[in-house]
């Protein structure tokens, strides 16, 4: 009975203000704050959130002062030593492996077990003729008789061997002895820090084509859901078509003795039947897709109208525009800080060395072992925080705009700082929710965790495979279970943007309107999920195709230039990350504000309104 008062009481305040706004509304009155029905809930978690960030600020500062992240990346010599971290080789950054030339041929043979500290690379320097003797590989043979010097170039505080205007022939030698594919990754990685500009420009183009295709959807978001549908009924048939009338020579058209054409042999004297049945499946498929496309038809329009009216709320509210920047900016800093900390914790642990200068172990004790536990759980908490509190962000705005009447001219008087309204009551009235939210996505994501590292373990002792099987069983159970608790969470807090409910009150109504909305909510769902790969995969190659041309013309291909680019195919592969990052933001807000609007449509149509603050296209 209180959780049905407290509903009903707030959705009955924000409709009291809304009829009052709009019997006394005027061309430039008869606006109404949202804000107001909003009130503190879960401020047990919030108080809960707030120690477990105080702890984890303490482990932070521990983790700055006693780690070191220079130690996980940097070579380490003969003795143990980290070049330029220990104090005896604070000044000596580089490791360099010793070559000698044995006495019968002159082969040139370098000693990988004991490398050494070094301030520079020998020959790096472009005003550098000789290739300077290193002293320090004196420690390591007793002698510099045998020792010989060769050319190296700089690579990730390494002294690698450079095979450019090699002389002797000798570094070809060196060359030879070190791994290929260690030497196209170190070229791959090499060139990306001299086409920066490449990236920066790769980052801009994909805000503006994600803009463009905000554009779009607004404009044909209908048209595409039908064209969509379309094609796959056509699609459909021309399978049927084609499985029917080549049924009994299918399996001929693969080579006698390809690994398709032996797997299918057992099955060529019934090769006609299982095609036509497949033909008649297909054709089945192109039915169930017509007869489902008409008796969902208004759940259709109802999809591609909240689609429409997400891209419409967005260029209404200016600031939101700015929701997709903000959410990959805030996402890869607060990562970027994230990750460091946790280096620096671990970084801080006991550290073991190989014999080559490379390989290193760390050998965290009991205590080091649970804050690495409690840093990363806290640290999944936080993220997953920021995502709560951005969805909540995206959904008060859009809830707001929603609700806005319209005036005289037809239009809504939204303001335009309506997201940052929504971050300020978030933060303010609502932390303890959208942390409760946040722990529960936490805690299956450390489960998975936990279900990953167990199966490593049975890897290691053998490999039981009745281990393995209930092992991904419970991967597959969790894995599930995070699906839905995401998705009533997304729910949960339009619930709560809208009326103010605790996050247990704001799950279950939730979960009801779920119920109720679940055909327009699924197609929405398709919808949205086609959009967004789409979105993604054709800007992404569109930028992607932008980067690869420009890195193979102008400076990016002038050797001469500092722009240099040895290898266009690694930067484009870089762009096409950052495209695909930058556009799936774009993608989410569209998929957020969706189903906001679909959510306060479902409200309305739940509580008998007359939907007057309802976009036209609802």
């Amino acid at each position: 009975h209180t959780y049905t008062y407290t509903y009903v009481h707030s959705y009955t305040q924000l409709k009291m203000k809304h009829q009052l706004s709009d019997a006394d509304h005027s061309e430039d009155e008869g606006e109404y704050d949202l804000k107001e029905v909003h009130s503190c809930t879960d401020f047990l978690c919030c108080a809960i959130f707030l120690v477990a960030l105080l702890a984890f600020g303490g482990v932070y500062a521990s983790a700055l002062q006693t780690g070191d992240v220079r130690k996980i990346y940097h070579g380490i010599d003969w003795a143990g030593q980290v070049c330029g971290v220990d104090s005896a080789v604070a000044e000596k950054p580089y490791l360099y492996w010793c070559a000698s030339a044995s006495a019968a041929g002159g082969s040139l043979s370098l000693n990988t077990q004991k490398p050494v500290c070094v301030s520079a690379c020998p020959g790096d320097s472009i005003t550098s003729i000789f290739y300077e003797m290193n002293p320090e590989c004196a420690l390591v043979s007793g002698s510099l008789s045998q020792m010989v010097s060769y050319k190296t170039k700089t690579f990730h505080y390494y002294c690698v061997p450079d095979t450019s205007n090699d002389q002797s022939g000798l570094t070809n030698q060196v060359s030879s002895q070190l791994d290929s594919a260690g030497e196209m990754a170190q070229q791959a990685l090499g060139t990306i820090p001299t086409a920066w500009p490449l990236l920066l420009m790769a980052v801009i183009a994909s805000i503006l084509v994600g803009y463009f295709y905000l554009v779009t959807l607004r404009h044909c978001s209908a048209s595409i859901i039908w064209l969509l549908v379309g094609l796959c009924v056509v699609s459909a048939l021309a399978l049927t078509t084609y499985l029917w009338m080549n049924a009994g020579t299918l399996f001929s058209r693969f080579p006698e003795q390809s690994a398709v054409r032996q797997m299918l042999k057992p099955y060529e004297e019934h090769e006609e039947m299982a095609t036509k049945i497949a033909a008649a499946v297909s054709l089945g498929v192109a039915v169930l897709l017509i007869f489902v496309a008409q008796c969902l038809s208004h759940s259709i329009h109802v999809a591609a109208a909240c689609v429409a009216v997400a891209c419409e709320a967005l260029f209404e509210m200016p600031s939101l525009l700015l929701a997709p920047i903000t959410k990959v900016a805030l996402k890869v800093l607060a990562l970027a800080v994230l990750i460091y900390g946790f280096l620096m914790l671990y970084s801080s642990c006991e550290l073991s060395t190989g014999q080559d200068g490379v390989l290193r172990h760390f050998s965290p004790d009991d205590n080091q072992k649970l804050l690495l536990i409690y840093y990363l759980a806290v640290a999944i908490w936080i993220f997953v925080f920021l995502t709560a509190l951005y969805q909540f962000t995206v959904a008060y705005s859009v809830a707001e705009y929603y609700y806005t009447p319209y005036n005289r001219r037809g239009e809504k008087d939204v303001g335009a700082c309506e997201i940052l309204e929504g971050l300020q009551v978030g933060i303010m009235y609502h932390p303890g929710s959208l942390a409760l939210g946040s722990f529960l996505i936490t805690l299956l994501t450390l489960l998975q965790f936990a279900i990953e590292y167990a199966e490593r373990q049975n890897q290691e002792s053998g490999g039981n495979r009745v281990i393995t099987c209930l092992l991904s069983c419970l991967q597959c159970l969790v894995g599930c279970c995070k699906e839905i608790v995401q998705k009533v969470n997304k729910n949960a807090y339009i619930d709560m943007a809208i009326t103010s409910n605790n996050f247990c009150d704001a799950a279950g109504e939730a979960l009801s309107t779920i119920a109720s909305m679940l055909a327009s909510m699924g197609i929405l769902n398709g919808a949205t999920v086609i959009f967004s790969i789409f979105g993604v995969i054709s800007s992404s190659l569109l930028v992607t195709a932008l980067c690869y041309w420009t890195a193979c013309s102008g400076m990016f291909a002038d050797t001469s230039s500092p722009y240099f680019v040895e290898s266009p195919i690694s930067v484009s592969v870089v762009c096409f990350c950052i495209s695909a990052f930058v556009s799936y933001a774009f993608m989410d807000v569209i998929d957020m504000a969706s189903d906001t609007l679909l959510y306060c449509y479902t409200l309305d149509k739940q509580h008998g309104s007359s939907h007057k603050t309802a976009p036209q296209p609802l």
